[in-house]
Formats: C-alpha cells, sequence, structure tokens
C-alpha cells in the first residue's frame, strides 16, 4: 500500500469515462494527475452511448453493490461538473403477460427496494408519462436509475478539473511504450514524449491491441459491437429512461426469473440480439438502441433493418408514429467473458489496466475507479 500522506504523481492513459473517472478521483484525493489520450478527444464509446446509470440491471451481490456505489458517486460528480446528471429513473414496459408476470418477480426480489423498484400498472405509466399512451400492461420502474448526456460529459469533466492547477490534459499522446524504473513508471508517445508518474492507469476501452496486446493474451474479455441511433426531438417531455420487455433477456439482474417463458425473439430482433432503451435528451431527440454482435471482424456497415424494428416498438408503445431518425451510428466496447464483473490487471506494482466494463461501463466508472485508488490506498 502507498502512503495517504504524500501527494503521488498519477499517469492515466484513456480519456474515455473510466480513464476520466481515475483521473477525477486521484484529483480530488489531492494528487497530481497527468491525462494522456491519443485523440484529440476521446471518439470511442464513452461518447456513443446512452449516459445511462443503470442500476435496474446489475446482477445481485458485488455488482449491484457497485452499482449503488457508483450511483452515489455520478450524484455528487453532478453537482462539481457539467455533465447533464439526471435522477431520472427507469420504466422497464412490459407489453406481454410473460412479460409482465417476470415485472411482478422482479419487485419480489430480495433487493428490490435497494433497486428502488415497484410495479405500475398501465394507468399509473401512463399518467406519470403521457408519452407512454400506446400497447402496453404496465411497467417496472426503477427510481435510482439514471442518466448522463454523452455530448457532455467527457467535456464537463476536463473543463472542471482543468480548473485545478495539478490536472493536465494531454490530446494526441499515442503510448507506444510503457517501462518500469526504480522511480515510478514512464511512456513513451510516438512522438517520443515521455511522460513519467509514481501511479499509472491504463484505461484503453476496446484497443487490445498496440503496445499492450502482449497483456492481453488470453485475456477474459471480448469486443461488443452495437447500433443506436438519435430521434428529432420530441414534442413532449419523456421524464424516464425506457427499455422494453426484450431487456430482461440481457440484463443479468433478472437471470433467475421467469425468462424461460418470454416469448422467442425472432427476426431481426433476434439475429442482432436486440433490446429498445431510449433516453431524452436534454434538446428533446432521444437516443436510441440497440443491438449486440460478438462475432470479429465486425462489418462496417449500419443496417437499415435494426432501425425498423425500433421504430416499431417505439409506436407500439407511443401509441403513434415513431419519431424520425435523424442519426444513426455503432460502436464497439469491450466486456468481460469471465464472472469478473470488469477486467483489472496488475502488470508491475502501481501499474494497472482496466477494461472490459461491457455495457456497464458508464454506469459502474466512478466506482471502477475508486477500486483502483483503494488498491493503491491512495
Amino acid at each position: 500500500m502507498f502512503s495517504k500522506k504524500k501527494s503521488k504523481t498519477v499517469v492515466v492513459v484513456g480519456g474515455g469515462v473510466i480513464g476520466s473517472m481515475h483521473a477525477w478521483l486521484a484529483l480530488a484525493a489531492g494528487h497530481k494527475v497527468i491525462h494522456l489520450e491519443r485523440d484529440l478527444a476521446p471518439q470511442s464509446a464513452s461518447i456513443r452511448n446512452f449516459g445511462l446509470v443503470w442500476v435496474s440491471g446489475r446482477a445481485a451481490g458485488a455488482e449491484l453493490a457497485l452499482g449503488l456505489r457508483a450511483r452515489e458517486l455520478w450524484e455528487t460528480i453532478g453537482l462539481q461538473a457539467e455533465i447533464g446528471f439526471r435522477a431520472n429513473g427507469s420504466l422497464t414496459v412490459a407489453q406481454n403477460d410473460a412479460e409482465l408476470e417476470i415485472l411482478r418477480e422482479a419487485v419480489q426480489m430480495a433487493d428490490a427496494s435497494a433497486r428502488g423498484f415497484e410495479l405500475l400498472s398501465s394507468t399509473q405509466v401512463k399518467w406519470l408519462e403521457p408519452v407512454l399512451n400506446g400497447n402496453h400492461l404496465g411497467a417496472l420502474r426503477c427510481t435510482t436509475d439514471a442518466v448522463v448526456e454523452p455530448p457532455m460529459l467527457l467535456g464537463g469533466l476536463r473543463a472542471a478539473m482543468l480548473g485545478n492547477e495539478r490536472y493536465s490534459w494531454h490530446p494526441h499522446y499515442d503510448v507506444v511504450k510503457y517501462k518500469k524504473t526504480d522511480s515510478g513508471h514512464t511512456v513513451k508517445s510516438a512522438a517520443g514524449v515521455k511522460v513519467s508518474g509514481d501511479l499509472i492507469a491504463f484505461v484503453p476501452g476496446a484497443a487490445h491491441h498496440g503496445f499492450l496486446s502482449d497483456y492481453f493474451e488470453d485475456a477474459p474479455i471480448r469486443k461488443v459491437r452495437l447500433q443506436m441511433g438519435a430521434t428529432v426531438p420530441l414534442a413532449s417531455e419523456l421524464s424516464h429512461s425506457v427499455a422494453d420487455g426484450d431487456s430482461l433477456r440481457y440484463y443479468p439482474a433478472f437471470k433467475d426469473l421467469s425468462l424461460h417463458t418470454l416469448p422467442t425473439q425472432e427476426g431481426i430482433a433476434a439475429e442482432r440480439k436486440m433490446q429498445l432503451l431510449l433516453v431524452q435528451r436534454l434538446d428533446g431527440s432521444c437516443t436510441i438502441g440497440d443491438t449486440h454482435e460478438y462475432e470479429e471482424p465486425f462489418d462496417h456497415e449500419l443496417s437499415e433493418a435494426p432501425y425498423e424494428h425500433l421504430s416499431q416498438v417505439i409506436a407500439n408503445l407511443f401509441g403513434t408514429t415513431a419519431p424520425k431518425i435523424e442519426r444513426r451510428w455503432d460502436g464497439v466496447y469491450s466486456q468481460s467473458t469471465s464472472t469478473d464483473i470488469y477486467f483489472r490487471k496488475e502488470i508491475e506494482r502501481g501499474a494497472v489496466i482496466i477494461t472490459g466494463g461491457g455495457g456497464r461501463g458508464n454506469s459502474l466508472a466512478p466506482a471502477i475507479a475508486e477500486e483502483t485508488m483503494q488498491s493503491w490506498g491512495i
């Protein structure tokens, strides 16, 4: 363990949400932070997501505990940085009897109260969210779920940190070499610029190649590709994040419930392992998705069929024509394939790689970073 009495120099390699949280917490603990990012600004999964802080889907036990701690940290950070944090909660909407029965089981789970679960009737849903005026039987409300704004998040965190003289931001720093020295840890960029510190966190996201590739050999992680989109602004406010019943298939919180009773997914929904997630942004538009692809190499093209499916699901829930999809994109994230919540590997004392957060990286980011700080004793 490192002494808490002496300020350290912490190098963070990676400007995505988990890397930025490492920088944030190290800085908050009184240390000097040198923050390195290969691009001019992060361009990967951290800005290509829903911005969800999704407690409702976390697996019971250690993952839920980490999710609840992250939720607490997110709220505190949201008071200190312009990141669009909102404690909006979520609605997982049932459209058939099997989904509704699983929601009834969910509110009886031992940790349902900790998650903030409550079952709403269709009438209650429509009263709470008039936009959801279509065909549904009720919804599982989760009051602990929240959201941040991906377009604001990383810039907002950096803007707040740059107000502290102990923080420095270095974009276009592409690390090509790492070395452990007697005095600490040193990395060198493609341009030959060296940076050193007492502690170093490599947070590469889905970049499993390059100078870190040897450390990823046989690692229990994989890449996952998904498609998402953004609609034109809605005329009305949607105050909760929304998920459809297909999301019950993919979130581990519900794995011990009666999923075998769900109707079999068909067509593009089955092929792309789809669920509807919908979050209204501050500008009134909605981020929608998503698909799941696990076999590399991934297709470089966006398929239109998933968007047609999502539009139909939205139309059913809204009881009217779905809003026009204005923008489409895809993203790739790194996911742990073991029982570990994410991938962590200490490569030298005081040097650690963190990735593999999968679809929970944004939700858990501050708590993952806190675990690094605790492992370092700072």
